[in-house]
């Protein structure tokens, strides 16, 4: 609860006594919170929503439903093959060894992808993130391009989308820049240096064979959204960095 009183989503009132008080309305609100919490926001995100600032929650809804709705394409897949496995293991006292073959192939390939993308990654970063960076970025809840996001992978399905507009200066796109690059900031803590750092080692990532695969981010949209956040910047919309990538 302090926490979220911290990030400006709660508000209590003091008794006289000084303990904490949550009337009805902040109530309402924190179960708003926990919600959207569940949805894969971060609370910086929430207190946008929240405050007003980000009206079109409708949108951001549906891009986590398409993020969800792959990932349960993946899952259903896997339960099919694992499901007729156990049918002809009831039916005939056995597995065929291709049946086997099949149900080992499915689940080495989905431990795999995951091997390679964190491989591809990890390599990466320890070039360019020292222990203490990595802290930094681990205390403020990034934990790297390699672990399921999907408040990122909303901002990349989100640009994607735009990408076909051509228009990097379009409110939409600026807008988009302005909430990526807040997402940044809030893995960096702003660090002028470590932002730079975060974005050489996506583009470096982005670069590795068995990344760019199976990501759905690329440094096509990563030039998409600079473009975006320059024209945001000229725009008054967000304050020019004093050193920030």
């Amino acid at each position: 609860m302090r926490l979220y009183e911290a990030h400006g989503l709660l508000r209590a009132e003091r008794t006289p006594a000084g303990w904490r008080v949550y009337g009805p309305d902040q109530i309402a609100r924190l179960h708003q919170v926990i919600a959207l919490k569940n949805f894969g926001f971060p609370l910086s995100r929430i207190a946008e929503l929240l405050s007003g600032g980000l009206p079109d929650l409708a949108t951001f809804l549906e891009l986590h439903e398409q993020v969800l709705r792959q990932e349960a394409k993946r899952v259903d897949q896997a339960l099919r093959l694992l499901s007729a496995a156990r049918a002809k293991l009831a039916e005939h006292g056995s597995i065929s060894s291709d049946d086997l073959m099949n149900l080992t192939k499915e689940t080495a390939m989905t431990n795999k992808r995951n091997d390679d993308l964190a491989a591809a990654y990890r390599a990466v970063a320890a070039k360019h993130f020292s222990p203490s960076d990595q802290a930094t970025l681990a205390a403020n809840g990034y934990g790297g391009m390699d672990k399921a996001d999907a408040d990122w992978e909303a901002l990349h399905g989100e640009a994607t989308r735009l990408m076909k507009s051509g228009d990097p200066s379009s409110p939409e796109a600026m807008d988009l820049a302005r909430r990526w690059m807040g997402k940044v900031f809030e893995a960096t803590g702003g660090d002028p240096a470590l932002t730079r750092k975060m974005r050489t080692v996506a583009r470096e990532t982005h670069e590795q064979p068995a990344f760019a695969a199976a990501s759905s981010s690329s440094n096509d949209i990563m030039d998409f959204v600079g473009q975006a956040y320059g024209a945001a910047i000229a725009e008054g919309i967000m304050p020019k960095p004093d050193d920030a990538a």
